[in-house]
């Protein structure tokens, strides 16, 4: 009954999310922001360990916790996790684009180049960020904090640095629909 039970709250808590994208839509994109609390943060330059994609907007809710169980292996055997994996959209994913999407995991900056798979550094970076419930990550409402996050920097006369991103700071599998589940941040310009 309990797993009957939060199969029917997930899937309420995905509608209602719905629900406020399309009207966010249909009403021109009126009150974006008002759904979403824009912050910024600090980045500190991180070595990541990679995994580049072209994948459509249904294959990534499977690839994304297959490429990081991938990676968080190779983590673990290197020293662990040195900060929250995320996801970087160097394209649109859509019905229309394949992204490319990475995967990143940030590990020990002092494993530089001993390690057996792709990585790269990313820059130190100011971040504007929104967080998300596990519902609200949902396609396409997730679009609608992409779009917030974009509206703010705009207003603000803050220029984009590198691509979008979405920081994975929760176990996935053990919260539920309206917990805080990640951020959509966008690195700015200094």
């Amino acid at each position: 009954m309990a797993e009957y039970w939060d199969g029917v709250e997930r899937r309420h808590a995905a509608r209602r999310e719905l629900a406020a994208h399309l009207r966010i839509h249909l009403l021109g994109d009126e009150g974006t922001t008002d759904m979403y609390e824009i912050q910024e943060r600090e980045v500190p330059q991180q070595l990541v360990l990679t995994e580049q994609r072209h994948i459509t907007p249904e294959e990534l809710p499977d690839w994304i916790p297959a490429a990081l169980g991938r990676l968080a292996a190779v983590a673990q055997a290197h020293g662990g996790f040195f900060g929250d994996p995320f996801v970087v959209y160097h394209g649109e994913v859509n019905e229309d684009s394949d992204g490319p999407v990475e995967l990143c995991v940030p590990v020990d900056p002092a494993r530089a180049g001993r390690l057996p798979a792709a990585s790269r550094t990313e820059p130190a970076h100011t971040q504007a960020y929104t967080r998300l419930t596990k519902a609200q990550t949902a396609y396409p409402q997730i679009l609608s904090a992409y779009d917030a996050v974009h509206a703010w920097a705009q207003r603000e006369a803050r220029t984009t640095a590198a691509a979008p991103r979405e920081v994975y700071f929760a176990d996935w599998s053990e919260i539920g629909p309206t917990d805080p589940a990640c951020d959509i941040a966008v690195p700015l310009a200094d």
